[in-house]
């Protein structure tokens, strides 16, 4: 996944463009910089910026980010 991919761990000729593209990504994780790391649906508020979500898990994510009412 995206993940193996920016840290390194994953390559192919089918990931070759992706690692040229975002090589910058890739040296910032190795440098320190940033952290790459897999968030559990459960605990990723974006969901709702990419899925249809039931009232109740979209009511908990816009609280997440400050939104709810």
């Amino acid at each position: 996944g995206a993940v193996s991919i920016s840290t390194g761990q994953s390559s192919s000729a089918r990931t070759r463009h992706i690692e040229i593209r975002h090589h910058f990504v890739k040296e910032k994780i190795q440098e320190g910089e940033i952290e790459m790391r897999q968030i559990p649906s459960a605990d990723n508020a974006a969901d709702m910026f990419t899925k249809a979500l039931t009232p109740s898990r979209l009511a908990a994510c816009m609280e997440v980010i400050g939104m709810a009412a």
